[in-house]
């Protein structure tokens, strides 16, 4: 993983203002839309439409993400829920991921941050595992009850 790290940045070379990598070419026939597994927020279940991309992951009591595809890039904003009964308050971030090609497989390589960095608070990487199906979960209400 820190050989595909090294790779994408430096192949990325300059960033924008906001610290995030300028984006490359998309692989061939991919795109965001499927199940990841991402060791930092479990299973991701992506939805692209055009350039746009919504989401939701399965780490702790669910997560949203939501942003826009600039060719393998992927540039979002993260939300994860409060809870009363958890004693627990909303948290909100951004974040990118770049898609990129790793072996016999594809990857997502990232950062995120919280408020209006996006980046600073952690890697966020992910698997690809499969292509979307129509059953999976696109709200939190749907991920809680499979994971």
């Amino acid at each position: 993983m820190v050989v595909v790290m090294a790779v994408v940045f430096g192949v990325s070379g300059c960033t924008t203002a906001a610290g995030v990598p300028s984006p490359g070419q998309m692989p061939d026939g991919m795109s965001f839309a499927g199940l990841w597994y991402s060791d930092q927020f479990e299973h991701m279940y992506l939805h692209q439409e055009g350039d746009r991309v919504e989401g939701v992951y399965a780490y702790g009591t669910g997560g949203k993400i939501s942003g826009e595809v600039r060719g393998n890039l992927l540039v979002f904003d993260w939300e994860e829920p409060g809870s009363r009964d958890q004693v627990r308050r909303t948290m909100r971030g951004k974040g990118y991921l770049q898609l990129v090609a790793d072996g016999d497989g594809y990857n997502l390589v990232g950062e995120w941050g919280y408020n209006e960095d996006h980046r600073g608070a952690g890697p966020w990487t992910a698997d690809f595992i499969r292509s979307p199906e129509n059953e999976d979960p696109r709200t939190l209400d749907e991920i809680r009850r499979i994971h």
